[in-house]
């Protein structure tokens, strides 16, 4: 692969995260920019996917449904065009909460104990617990229950996003993210949410949360978080990069919630700022996703 490749950055979308997707998309295009590479951005606003000719590879920065879902993946595959992170499969197990939970079950992946919640008639878990759709990215539609008079609010919040809604046992930890590049795993974040937990609200409203990288944890609580971030990673097939969310509760021990095959790509997101604490500059991250990704492909994968 070489600096003559012609990029399209794919961005924007379909989903409820658009927004944050355009954010990510002209923050990779410029740092590719920067570089040399030939960048054309595309703002997707329809699912037939109008990729100008003469496209040689695809940097995915959309996030949420159709993006992260395997939806897209699939449909790249079929015209044959790479693209950058995971593949269709591994995309559509890690988007799917009540899937990729139940393969980290298989795996011995330390994940909160969950269930399908059926209708807003009856708690599905001893209290409390979370409640959120299956599909859904950023904490949209999520909500957690500590009354079972807050129950049929937060699960008609959660079905209103995907027709699958899960029931997730709360665990009462500090929240972690785990970053992967190719074999690497990068310093952990911790995120410290100024009030209430990290939802869409905290995750996005600036100065509303505060984030520590390397997150200040004894070397053996790192090590252990590191590693059960990877062993969910792996257990869903995922390549090239991603960012796994966790928590680590009052022992020590780390309980996965979601992969994320598509993390925010902005200068000041979550795997950014892991990357730069491994010395690694934001175009230099890009530039080593768009690698990998093609290497990736090339095998066929």
């Amino acid at each position: 692969m070489n600096k003559k490749v012609r990029v399209v950055v794919l961005e924007g979308g379909l989903s409820q995260e658009r927004e944050v997707s355009l954010q990510s998309g002209r923050a990779v295009t410029a740092a590719l920019r920067q570089l040399g590479y030939p960048v054309e951005e595309l703002d997707l606003k329809e699912a037939d996917l109008p990729l100008p000719g003469g496209t040689d590879i695809v940097f995915l920065c959309l996030h949420g449904t159709f993006g992260e879902d395997g939806q897209v993946q699939r449909l790249l595959l079929r015209r044959g065009f790479p693209f950058t992170g995971s593949g269709a499969e591994a995309s559509e197990r890690a988007f799917d909460k009540s899937w990729s939970k139940e393969i980290f079950r298989k795996a011995g992946v330390p994940t909160p104990n969950w269930t399908l919640a059926g209708s807003a008639d009856k708690i599905p878990l001893p209290l409390p617990f979370v409640i959120k759709p299956s599909r859904q990215g950023s904490s949209v539609g999520v909500s957690r229950v500590f009354q079972k008079e807050d129950y049929p609010e937060a699960f008609a919040k959660a079905a209103a996003e995907d027709h699958l809604v899960i029931a997730e046992s709360y665990v009462e930890g500090r929240e972690l993210t785990v970053s992967i590049l190719g074999d690497e795993l990068l310093p952990i974040v911790e995120i410290r949410p100024k009030t209430g937990f990290y939802d869409y609200r905290n995750k996005y409203t600036t100065g509303a949360s505060d984030y520590l990288c390397p997150a200040p944890l004894p070397a053996g609580q790192a090590r252990t978080a590191a590693e059960a971030a990877l062993a969910a990673y792996r257990a869903l097939g995922c390549t090239v990069y991603g960012r796994v969310d966790l928590l680590l509760d009052a022992d020590g021990k780390p309980w996965v919630l979601e992969v994320n095959t598509i993390p925010g790509m902005t200068e000041t997101s979550l795997f950014p700022k892991a990357a730069r604490a491994a010395g690694i500059a934001f175009p230099q991250l890009c530039e080593k996703v768009l690698r990998l990704s093609w290497t990736e492909r090339e095998a066929g994968r």
